[in-house]
């Protein structure tokens, strides 16, 4: 079954002609997202990446059955509408299914992009050959999607997987969901340098300590990670600290929904060894014995291309 998925990004709008059934990416289209311009210049970019692998697959002998789309926030996915996305400021309420089936004539299918990064994993990735998993996505926030018998559960009202608001700490740091304790509150990017950079900037040994003191936005988890590596014990406990927070918001999902296999992508994922160790042993720790011989935490194997491949399975 030959889709296209698209996956729109704050910056760039990826799509990739692909058959999900058997994992084969026949080709990719990139634009710009234009996110500060109108909703129609966005869409107009959307309308030439489709374009362009429509071509593309004509040129193959091949037949598109439909297009999928994924778009951060809060998305109807019966009625294929996505409301306020938040990287894109123009977009309010938006039936963004119906705009692309009017202009090709294809099945349109929508769905929040953390959900489809999940699917792009297992389809394309580390989830292959698993029938149940949580796919966590570490940025900015901290996304999810739910996959149980190989599709996204969405819940009663459509908005499961909303991991980055189990809470860790009822009196914890405040989230900008409104709440206190949020594990996104902890270890998304902009929380987690916040707290590292005064860490590093009182280590005299860190090799880090300059750049904490005087570019401090300029740090990343990825130099956290080399920092580590290279034997710097305040980075090593920093990441280590991020994954075990992590690890007892993935055991408290593990008891739950009796699912043990998570698999962790996005940029705080590449930190390594040193964070898959916390969440390993802070997961373990805190599930229960009737799990934790099952218990699996891997690394995302689709990088930035999760998005837009599991958009390209909403179909399947």
């Amino acid at each position: 079954m030959i889709t296209i998925g698209v996956d729109i990004g704050g910056s760039s709008i990826k799509a990739a002609l692909t058959d999900p059934e058997v994992g084969r990416i026949f080709e990719i289209a990139r634009r710009p997202t234009f996110a500060n311009s109108s909703q129609k210049v966005t869409i107009e970019q959307i309308h030439t990446c489709i374009e362009t692998l429509i071509r593309f697959a004509g040129g193959e002998n091949l037949t598109v059955n439909g297009i999928g789309i994924g778009v951060p926030g809060t998305v109807d996915v019966e009625r294929g509408i996505v409301y306020h996305p938040p990287n894109l400021p123009a977009w309010e309420e938006v039936p963004l299914a119906e705009e692309i089936h009017t202009a090709w004539d294809m099945d349109v299918r929508l769905d929040n992009d953390a959900n489809c990064a999940a699917l792009g994993e297992a389809h394309f990735g580390a989830g292959r050959d698993m029938q149940h998993f949580i796919g966590l996505t570490l940025g900015t926030g901290v996304g999810s999607g739910i996959i149980i018998n190989r599709r996204i559960f969405h819940g009663e009202h459509g908005f499961a997987g909303e991991f980055g608001h189990l809470t860790i700490d009822q009196n914890g740091v405040k989230c900008n969901c409104g709440g206190r304790g949020c594990i996104e509150a902890y270890i998304g990017i902009h929380y987690m340098m916040q707290e590292a950079v005064p860490l590093l900037r009182d280590d005299p040994r860190s090799p880090l300590q300059q750049r904490a003191a005087d570019d401090p936005a300029s740090l990343s988890p990825e130099d956290l990670s080399t920092a580590a590596d290279a034997g710097d014990r305040s980075s090593a406990s920093i990441l280590r600290t991020a994954g075990e927070r992590l690890g007892a918001a993935v055991a408290s999902a593990a008891n739950l929904m009796d699912i043990t296999s998570f698999i962790v992508g996005g940029g705080i994922s590449a930190a390594g060894d040193v964070l898959f160790d916390g969440v390993r042993q802070s997961a373990r720790e805190r599930v229960l014995r009737v799990h934790r011989d099952h218990l699996r935490i891997l690394p995302a194997q689709t990088g930035n291309d999760a998005g837009m491949l599991g958009a390209a399975s909403l179909l399947v």
